[in-house]
C-alpha cells in the first residue's frame, strides 16, 4: 500500500509508516489479532473515546473481541500521514484511516477517524507503544466499531464524571505532556498534567502561581505573538494547529516544543484547546548545529561561501554604503611546499584570526575556499579608514612571514568596491576580482579600493 502526503512524498519505505500499516493491515485486512498485538510494545497504551487499554497481552484480547463482533470485511486507507521525530529511536505520527466495512452493499459502512501513535525503535524493530484515535465529527452516531470501537455499547454513553476521569487518565499516561487553556485572555489554564510539569521542573502549586493561572505566561516572550497567531489562525480554518515555541523552564532556561492543539468545548460549554506538548529540543539542536556547519568554514571558522553570500545578501538591502573586499595570500603555495600543509592551514587560520579582530563584528568575513576571502565592511562611509586598517594587517601578516616562513616570502593582497546602493553579490564578486587581479598584476602585497560611481563614470567617458 502507498500513502502520499500532500506534496507528493511518499511513505512507501518509512519504517515508521510501515509499521503502523502492518498493524492495521494484520488487524482489518487479515483479521489477525496475534500479529497486530506483536507490533506493540509490551507497555502498550491503546487510548479510544471510552476504551482504555494497557499492556499487549491485554490489548490483543481486546482485538479479537472487537474482531468477533464485526463479522463483515474491512477495507482501510491511510491518509494525510505526517510523523515527527522527538527523541532517539521515538517517533510521533498522525493520519486519517478512512475504513470501509462491506456488507449486502459495497462499502456499506464508513467511517474516518484520526489517528495519533507513538512508535519506537527497539533492538532493531519498530514497535508501536501509544495508539489513540477519535472518530472525525459527523461519524459518532453511525456506532460503528473502528479498531476498534469508537463507543462500547456496553459502556453507555459516558456522563460528565466520567468523561472528566477519562480525560485525566488519558493525561497522566500520555508520554508527552498535555496542558489545556481555556480561549479567552491569557488562556487561563483548564489542565495539565504532570509530565509537562516535570519537563518544566515545577511542581502543580509553581506552575499556578508563576504563570497567574494563564498558559500564555510560559511561551517565551519573543515567541508568544507568532505562536499565538499561528495557532488561533489554524483554530480557525481546521479546528486544530501544530506549531513550534519554546516553553520557560523554572531554571530560567527554555525548551523547544511541538505543540498539537485542538479545539474543544467542555462541559460547562466554554471553548477551549488541548495540547499535547513534545520536547524537541534535541532535534533544535542537531538542526541548528547542521545549520551552523552547513554555512561555516571548518578550519577557520568564518562563513564559507553559501553563508556569507547570504548574510551579505540580507545586508545589502538597507541601502547604507559598504566596502566589498577580497583577499588572497600571495605565494601560499610557497608556504605548503616549503613549510607543509599544516603549516599552510596554521597560516589560513592565523589570517582569519587577524580578520575577525580588525574588523568589526557585524562586518561579514568569508573564507571562500584556498587562500581566498572575502570581507564585507558594512555600513562604511570612509574608504581611507578602511585602507589603514589593510596596511596595519599587511605589516603584521609579513612580520610573521618574515618570522616563521621566511623562505615563502608570502604576502597579502586586497582589491575591493565601494558602493551605496545594492549590487549583487555575484556582480560584486567579479567586480572585486578584476580589481584583485590588477593588484597582483601591478603589485603583490597592495590594495586598491574604487568606488562604484567613479568606475561607472570613467567608464561613461
Amino acid at each position: 500500500m502507498k500513502c502520499k502526503e500532500k506534496g507528493g512524498k511518499t511513505w512507501e519505505y518509512n519504517p515508521v509508516f510501515q509499521t503502523l500499516n502492518q498493524f492495521y493491515n494484520n488487524a482489518l485486512t487479515r483479521r489477525d489479532a496475534q500479529k497486530a498485538a506483536a507490533l506493540v510494545t509490551e507497555d502498550v497504551y491503546f487510548l479510544g473515546a471510552s476504551e482504555v487499554v494497557f499492556g499487549r497481552e491485554v490489548f490483543r484480547q481486546f482485538l479479537e473481541g472487537e474482531l468477533n463482533s464485526v463479522k463483515m470485511p474491512i477495507l482501510y486507507q491511510i491518509t494525510d500521514y505526517r510523523e515527527k521525530e522527538r527523541g532517539s529511536h521515538s517517533w510521533d505520527c498522525y493520519c486519517q484511516i478512512e475504513i470501509a466495512m462491506q456488507g449486502k452493499e459495497q462499502h456499506e459502512h464508513e467511517s474516518i477517524a484520526r489517528v495519533t501513535a507513538s512508535v519506537v525503535e527497539q533492538n532493531g524493530e519498530y514497535k508501536i507503544a501509544v495508539l489513540h484515535r477519535t472518530l472525525l465529527e459527523g461519524y459518532i452516531q453511525k456506532e460503528e466499531r473502528f479498531p476498534f470501537r469508537i463507543l462500547s455499547n456496553r459502556l453507555g454513553k459516558p456522563d460528565q464524571i466520567s468523561r472528566r476521569e477519562l480525560l485525566d487518565i488519558i493525561c497522566e499516561t500520555m508520554p508527552s505532556g498535555v496542558i489545556g487553556g481555556y480561549m479567552e485572555d491569557g488562556f487561563p489554564i483548564y489542565m495539565v498534567n504532570d509530565k509537562l510539569l516535570d519537563l518544566l521542573g515545577y511542581t502543580y502549586e509553581e506552575f499556578m502561581q508563576v504563570t497567574g493561572g494563564n498558559v500564555l505566561n510560559r511561551i517565551w516572550k519573543k515567541d508568544q505573538e507568532e505562536a499565538i497567531a499561528a495557532a488561533e489562525k489554524e483554530c480557525q480554518e481546521h479546528g486544530e494547529y501544530e506549531i513550534e515555541y519554546r516553553m520557560m523552564k523554572k531554571d530560567g532556561n527554555f525548551v523547544w516544543v511541538y505543540d498539537r492543539g485542538r479545539v474543544i468545548t467542555t462541559q460547562d460549554g466554554r471553548r477551549a484547546v488541548i495540547s499535547l506538548i513534545v520536547d524537541i529540543s534535541e532535534n533544535v539542536r542537531i538542526k541548528n548545529n547542521l545549520f551552523v556547519e552547513s554555512v561555516t568554514d571548518p578550519l577557520t571558522g568564518l562563513y564559507n561561501r553559501r553563508g556569507g553570500e547570504v548574510m551579505v545578501t540580507q545586508k545589502l538591502g538597507s541601502g547604507k554604503p559598504y566596502i566589498f573586499l577580497m583577499l588572497d595570500i600571495d605565494r601560499f603555495k610557497e608556504v605548503n611546499d616549503f613549510y607543509g600543509h599544516h603549516e599552510g592551514d596554521n597560516v589560513l587560520k592565523y589570517v582569519a584570526e587577524e580578520l575577525k579582530h580588525c574588523f568589526r563584528r557585524d562586518d561579514v568575513i568569508i573564507r571562500l575556499g584556498g587562500d581566498e576571502f572575502v570581507i564585507f565592511v558594512h555600513p562604511c562611509t570612509s574608504i581611507p579608514a578602511i585602507e589603514n586598517k589593510l596596511a596595519g594587517i599587511s605589516t603584521v601578516y609579513q612580520e610573521k612571514i618574515d618570522q616563521e616562513y621566511p623562505k615563502s616570502k608570502s604576502s597579502l593582497s586586497f582589491g575591493g568596491i565601494y558602493a551605496d546602493h545594492g549590487i549583487p553579490f555575484v556582480e560584486l564578486y567579479k567586480k572585486a576580482d578584476q580589481i584583485l587581479y590588477g593588484v597582483k598584476q601591478q603589485c603583490k602585497g597592495t590594495f586598491r579600493i574604487v568606488n562604484a560611481e567613479e568606475e561607472k563614470t570613467a567608464e561613461q567617458e
